[in-house]
């Protein structure tokens, strides 16, 4: 179970941050063609970090507060408001200005290196992040680097507490769900998105328009994903691959990734992976989610 995360935004350049109540860019619908199941399996797996399919996924329960740091105040308020609009579109409750950020994006000249110095003076981007997860967010293929707080609690929202009888690592006290009732329907344990920090390399970031970035942006902040490798011609698309292969990256959100924001946070509490993905898969064969490209 992580602690309640903690941004140092010190470690971080202090350059504007863009107000959420800034007029959000239109979305707007176009056709895209449907695709075979089969296919969108693979990339739901790839596009959600291939979890495990009997957990569930972590998303934000309390209120979104959104900050985007970057050293172009129009172009902040720009990728501000179109991750704003794609959150409301996924049924994200969203808090006003004067909140307390829990989510958060900002940009680098040299993200790499700051990592670094904040890695080795032992200073923490999260509270509860280890030296081990900010090492492996240093190891990402694309130009961004993503962190995550999430806490595992009871379906209801009651923390899953540590229990000297439950065996925890190293000899310390593991985590005990003291949920008495269970079943095969009723989800008794969900995971708690607590706080999510996107850092972006500037020069990688350099050509692509701000709803790409916004729309990238929107699945690595509001939910669990992992990097994808480019999709065959012909096979399903999606935003994540906007650094991997920038020239034929989509302009905005596909279809599926709509769908698996969609998913994520239409499902009930504590659904498995496997549920939240199949769901986002048949929706998109089915040609729901419209996105264009």
């Amino acid at each position: 179970m992580r602690t309640p995360a903690l941004v140092l935004l010190t470690a971080l350049p202090a350059i504007p941050a863009a107000a959420q109540e800034a007029e959000a860019p239109p979305i707007v619908v176009e056709g895209e063609k449907r695709q075979a199941e089969e296919a969108l399996t693979d990339l739901a797996h790839d596009l959600a970090g291939n979890p495990r399919a009997d957990r569930p996924l972590a998303r934000f329960e309390k209120p979104l507060c959104l900050m985007v740091a970057a050293g172009n105040p129009e172009l902040g308020r720009e990728i501000a408001a179109r991750i704003i609009d794609n959150a409301k579109a996924a049924k994200v409750r969203v808090r006003g200005s004067g909140c307390s950020p829990n989510a958060l994006v900002t940009f680098s000249d040299d993200a790499q290196a700051q990592l670094r110095e904040i890695r080795k003076s032992g200073r923490r981007l999260f509270a509860g992040i280890s030296a081990r997860e900010i090492d492996a967010a240093m190891g990402a293929r694309d130009p961004v680097y993503v962190f995550q707080a999430s806490r595992e609690t009871s379906a209801t929202g009651a923390g899953i507490v540590a229990s000297p009888e439950a065996a925890g690592p190293n000899g310390m006290p593991g985590p005990e769900n003291r949920v008495y009732s269970m079943g095969r329907i009723k989800r008794e344990v969900r995971e708690d998105m607590l706080a999510a920090l996107v850092v972006i390399d500037n020069g990688a970031a350099a050509g692509l328009s701000p709803i790409q970035i916004a729309d990238y942006t929107s699945l690595r902040l509001l939910a669990p994903t992992g990097e994808v490798d480019v999709a065959e011609a012909g096979g399903p698309r999606t935003i994540m691959a906007l650094f991997a292969a920038p020239d034929s990256a989509p302009a905005t959100m596909t279809r599926f990734d709509r769908a698996y924001l969609a998913a994520l946070y239409r499902m009930p509490r504590g659904s498995f992976s496997r549920e939240v993905l199949r769901a986002a898969v048949r929706e998109t064969a089915s040609g729901g989610a419209d996105e264009g490209e």
